[in-house]
C-alpha cells in the first residue's frame, strides 16, 4: 500500500513540474514573437453575406494594461463606439454602424500578453484593408510598442477558393 502511495505521490510531482515546463517553453516561444502582427482574413463574396478579418499581437506588457490603453483608444475614437465591455475577461466589442469587432487580451505571462481583434467584412469594404491589423497597431503605437506586420510565408501555401 506504501508503494502505490509513493508511486501516486511521484506521478504527481511529474505532472505538476511538467506543466511548469510547458509552461515556460510556451513564455519563451512567445517572447520570440513579441510585436509581430499576424492576419488571418477572409474576403465576403457577393450575395454571400461577411467574410471576416482578425490580427493578434504578443505584447510586452500587462494584459490589465493592454487592455486599459485599447479602452481608452476606443473611447476617444471618433470612427468607433464601445458597444460593449467585459472587464472581468478583457473583452471589448466595437461597431462604427457597418462592421461589428471583438478585442481580447489575453494575459500569458506577468509581463506578456496577447491582443487578438477579428471584424466582420462586407462585399463592399475594399480588399486589402483591415480594420484588425490597423487596430491592433493603434493600441502598440498608443503603448510605444514597436510592432510590425509579419511576412506571408514564402511558399504560398495559402490558396483561396
Amino acid at each position: 500500500m506504501r508503494g502505490v502511495s509513493r508511486y501516486i505521490a511521484m506521478v504527481l510531482v511529474v505532472l505538476l513540474s511538467s506543466t511548469g515546463v510547458a509552461q515556460a517553453q510556451w513564455v519563451f516561444v512567445a517572447r520570440k514573437a513579441v510585436g509581430v502582427v499576424r492576419q488571418m482574413a477572409g474576403e465576403a463574396e457577393k450575395g454571400q453575406g461577411s467574410g471576416y478579418d482578425s490580427a493578434t499581437v504578443i505584447l510586452n506588457a500587462p494584459a490589465e494594461n493592454v487592455y486599459r490603453k485599447a479602452v481608452e483608444v476606443i473611447k476617444a475614437s471618433t470612427e468607433f463606439r464601445l458597444t460593449r465591455q467585459t472587464d472581468s475577461t478583457l473583452t471589448l466589442e466595437i461597431s462604427d454602424g457597418k462592421r461589428v469587432a471583438g478585442l481580447q487580451v489575453t494575459p500569458i505571462d506577468e509581463g506578456l500578453s496577447q491582443l487578438l481583434i477579428v471584424s466582420n467584412t462586407t462585399p463592399s469594404q475594399e480588399s486589402g484593408s483591415s480594420l484588425a491589423v490597423k487596430g491592433v497597431l493603434r493600441v502598440c503605437n498608443e503603448m510605444a510598442v514597436q510592432c510590425s506586420a509579419a511576412t506571408p510565408p514564402a511558399n504560398g501555401t495559402a490558396k483561396q477558393n
